[in-house]
């Protein structure tokens, strides 16, 4: 079964079967920041249309700006699926721990290597709003040939979001640091609350006028 964690070695159907596996403990973070990342690629897309709605030169330079910033936003969330936090929790879970040393030293490797885990799908969500908030400039300087690549964009970007969220908040159950998972906990409600906004914005603006 082919690692995930080499993206970039493997064809789609690899990927898609490392997702399926249930020996892959990262497959759902994954499985989130590839559909932002499918996300990005279609508000890049509908950047790149020959047309804007006013072809106005501010346009044109907002939109190369949108599209230079979902770029690094893209390859960041690549970044995310090819991190091995997941292989670090497994060597911390299989250290020693006869002595009382051990055990102690086994907690905090597997507290550090936890840590390092939910810091994953954490920065999945903020990523996702990143591009949320370039979908929303794109979408006020898109004619309507592009408003179904927006749609779906915004989508694709809401449900890597969601995604990580859930694979988050489970992983805050297993750590004992409060002062940490309480500054995520607020971090999640104020991520959660742009999200939402930054995505009915988009799609505020790419609904077709009623009949």
């Amino acid at each position: 079964m082919p690692n995930i964690g080499f993206v970039n070695q493997m064809t789609l159907g690899d990927f898609l079967a490392a997702l399926a596996s249930a020996e892959d403990a990262h497959a759902t973070v994954s499985a989130a920041a590839f559909a932002a990342a499918m996300g990005t690629s279609l508000l890049l897309k509908a950047a790149a249309l020959p047309r804007s709605k006013s072809d106005s030169v501010d346009d044109w330079t907002l939109l190369a700006k949108s599209a230079t910033a979902l770029r690094l936003v893209q390859e960041q969330l690549i970044e995310t699926i090819e991190t091995e936090t997941a292989v670090k929790v497994f060597a911390a879970r299989r250290m020693p721990q006869v002595s009382q040393a051990q055990k102690s030293e086994r907690e905090a490797a597997l507290q550090l290597a936890l840590r390092a885990a939910a810091d994953v799908p954490l920065e999945v969500m903020r990523l996702s709003v990143a591009a949320l908030a370039h979908a929303e400039n794109i979408a006020a300087r898109s004619r309507q040939a592009g408003s179904r690549d927006i749609h779906l964009a915004v989508a694709f970007l809401r449900d890597g979001f969601d995604g990580a969220r859930g694979n988050l908040e489970t992983k805050l159950s297993t750590l004992t640091d409060v002062v940490y998972t309480a500054s995520v906990i607020d971090e999640i409600s104020r991520l959660s609350e742009e999200a939402t906004s930054r995505a009915r914005a988009a799609q505020a603006l790419v609904e077709p006028p009623p009949a």
